[in-house]
């Protein structure tokens, strides 16, 4: 099964989990969780506010380890959704 990254949370995701476009097309850049219909689906979150829930994702839920949430907190800049909020 082919994982992808989503370009917004830096989680990987499957083809079942895409995003969807507003025409209802699957959006291969975006998980489900981050874009619905054609746009983000938390317009106030900030590249910190998703560090913070990465953190808390591994403490407190144990969806993922503290190592994973480092590692996709240091990749973040890089991606699509915040790349261009940082230049």
């Amino acid at each position: 099964m082919e994982h992808l990254t989503c370009q917004s949370c830096g989680l990987p995701f499957t083809k079942e989990s895409m995003g969807v476009n507003r025409n209802e097309t699957k959006n291969e850049e975006y998980c489900i969780g981050c874009f619905d219909k054609g746009e983000f689906t938390d317009h106030s979150l900030t590249m910190h506010k998703l560090e913070v829930k990465l953190v808390e994702m591994a403490e407190v839920h144990n969806e993922i380890t503290l190592e994973e949430a480092q590692i996709v907190i240091r990749e973040l800049p890089y991606l699509r959704r915040w790349h261009m909020s940082i230049m």
